[in-house]
């Protein structure tokens, strides 16, 4: 009832139907196996269209999953965007987001568009998309829903797992948390960017033709090659307390001190002018530049990232669910460190691959770690660009949640964390 999946064929299959179908096959002598397009057009009716093509230009083979990205300038026009899109690439897996602005790209960073990623997989990778309903669903219901989801693959080594949820109400993140660490043993990867603003609003993502608000957009993904983990952090610790009292998503006391007060010490101590604390529009430009560690215990340099998103009488308001007794680190950021961190994240993320070939990337990006970047944000792409030289898509996202062997798996706001789609080596030219 609430969950639907799509087996991606035989590539030979869908070259029939396309051809059949009069869609536009891809671009001869290319040796992309990944591409992205983005439209430039401002026509609702001719930029997914656009966007779709430009990636079939750059892509050497059948795309065997889509990803579509539409910003928020295009969403009542939605429908018609991603009718446009499905009329070229046909009957394959997709899923997507509305997405706040910015897009980044191997291009530059843009605002005010439409982003298709498309990814042409070895022929013996099995994809399939689902969607989850989540609202009004009881977790041990959404536990069972995405383990069924994982039948099939034969004898497949590796389960990949990449999403998006809609941030449309407190808490989403933390109950995919649960679901997903529950069920990690059976996953080798799993990114899933939770979209939309800053608090939950009313939000859309995309599976196959349909948009959704109440349900979370899987591709799972089975294959004998890894895909690789992007991750990276950025921010700087400052110094180290323990949550004494914790209330839902509000941090009440710290270090057995009324923890609003002693946030507001630490900020006071770095130069902040008091004046600017008690200025609501400017204490949220101050706090894009702090947030909040959670280390790992067993493993050193791991932590999980999370936003401050108030500071009230009650409480420092985080974006992620405590727990009394945690020890946690206040992090500041740095422009310097965040530049560093998404070069070495490529990297590592290359490593990651043991032998597979690099195929191009999706991310998220947290709003937190755009907004600390300003400017610098261009840099950060360039690095990037530097680091991996392929194809990439950056999206903004409110969470992040990520499981995988080389970093703290669960929530995470305030990173940024993504896929690396490849190939097998003896089939990626």
């Amino acid at each position: 009832m609430f969950a639907e999946g799509k087996l991606f064929g035989h590539k030979g299959q869908r070259v029939s139907e396309r051809e059949e179908k009069g869609k536009r096959g891809p671009s001869e002598g290319s040796k992309y196996r990944f591409a992205v397009g983005l439209s430039d057009q401002d026509k609702p009716g001719t930029v997914g269209f656009q966007a779709v093509n430009r990636a079939l230009d750059i892509l050497g083979a059948e795309p065997s999953m889509a990803f579509v990205a539409i910003s928020r300038a295009y969403e009542e026009n939605r429908t018609t965007v991603l009718t446009s899109i499905r009329n070229v690439i046909g009957d394959i897996p997709v899923i997507g987001s509305i997405v706040p602005d910015p897009i980044v790209h191997r291009e530059g960073v843009t605002e005010g568009r439409v982003a298709v990623a498309l990814w042409a997989a070895d022929e013996d990778v099995e994809i399939r998309a689902h969607r989850i309903k989540i609202h009004n669903v009881p977790d041990e219901e959404i536990r069972e829903i995405l383990l069924k989801s994982f039948e099939g693959g034969g004898d497949k080594r590796f389960l990949n797992v990449f999403g998006v949820a809609p941030y449309f109400f407190e808490g989403i993140g933390d109950r995919l948390e649960n679901v997903f660490l529950s069920l990690s043993e059976y996953i080798d990867l799993a990114v899933v960017g939770v979209m939309g603003g800053y608090s939950p609003s009313p939000w859309s993502i995309l599976v196959g033709d349909e948009f959704l608000s109440s349900h979370i957009a899987l591709l799972i993904i089975r294959s004998n090659h890894p895909l690789g983990i992007f991750f990276a952090y950025g921010f700087h610790p400052l110094v180290p307390m323990e949550i004494t009292r914790a209330e839902g998503n509000y941090i009440v006391e710290l270090d057995h001190s009324p923890a609003h007060e002693v946030l507001t010490d630490i900020l006071l101590s770095r130069g902040i002018n008091g004046a600017d604390l008690k200025d609501r529009s400017k204490l949220r430009k101050i706090l894009s530049r702090f947030q909040i560690a959670l280390p790992d215990p067993a493993a050193a340099g791991r932590f999980k990232a999370i936003t401050i998103k108030d500071i009230t009488h009650r409480g420092i308001e985080v974006s992620i669910g405590t727990v009394e007794g945690s020890t946690v680190w206040l992090m500041e950021a740095d422009n310097v460190e965040v530049l560093k961190s998404t070069v070495k994240g490529a990297m590592r993320s290359l490593a990651s691959l043991k032998g597979s070939r690099a195929a191009g990337m999706i991310f998220f990006e947290n709003h937190l770690r755009i907004k600390a970047l300003g400017e610098d944000i261009k840099r950060d792409t360039e690095g990037l660009k530097q680091a991996i030289p392929l194809p990439f898509l950056g999206l903004p996202s409110a969470q992040e949640l990520v499981i995988h062997h080389t970093v703290l798996s669960g929530l995470h706001s305030g990173v940024a964390a993504g896929m690396l789609f490849a190939n097998s080596p003896e089939k990626q030219p």
